[in-house]
């Protein structure tokens, strides 16, 4: 059911609406529905109608029906899809084509000079893997501190408070691998 929590955040952020916002035309708790979104929580199929009409989209729309992974499993370089920035000077980029059933989504950072995560601590459901390619990167994990350089990996729960910066004067890469898949 994950896939109908991520393709409904999916469209609801492509119209412009909030977790409140939608949650109130369906009449639902926001905490309820991100806990779909997150893939934590099924909704009844009354719920799933009813999100789908609130949407203005059809249930199988939301369930994935029609979607497919790509013909071509090859993403180049010059083709990768650029996400929206995590924080000032941090570009996200999609490493993977779509794929309904993917169990993981694998990203490219790349990070100016001293940006950072936007300086406060996110925490979501989850694991994640990050790879450090170029420069230096700190992630903090609740209180701890860690500095990755390039080789250099961590992987921890994403229940975890966790924010990241480049500490370097240098762009710093990684691949960032997040389970479950949230783009």
């Amino acid at each position: 059911m994950k896939i109908v929590g991520v393709n409904i955040k999916r469209v609801r952020e492509d119209r412009g609406m909030t977790l409140r916002s939608l949650s109130r035309e369906v009449n639902v708790s926001a905490s309820f529905l991100s806990q779909i979104e997150t893939g934590k929580a099924s909704p009844s199929l009354v719920t799933l109608k009813s999100i789908a009409d609130a949407l203005s989209t059809t249930v199988g729309n939301l369930i994935g029906e029609g979607q497919k992974v790509s013909d071509n499993p090859i993403v180049r370089a010059s083709e990768r899809t650029r996400l929206q920035e995590a924080g000032k000077g941090v570009g996200i980029y999609l490493l993977t084509s779509q794929d309904a059933n993917k169990q993981m989504e694998p990203l490219l950072f790349k990070l100016s000079a001293k940006a950072n995560s936007g300086g406060v601590s996110y925490k979501h459901f989850g694991q994640e893997f990050v790879l450090v390619l170029k420069g230096a990167i700190e992630i903090t994990l609740n209180d701890s501190m860690y500095v990755l350089r390039k080789g250099d990996s961590i992987y921890f729960n994403s229940n975890v408070p966790h924010e990241f910066r480049n500490i370097g004067n240098e762009e710093a890469e990684a691949i960032w691998v997040i389970t479950p898949p949230t783009f």
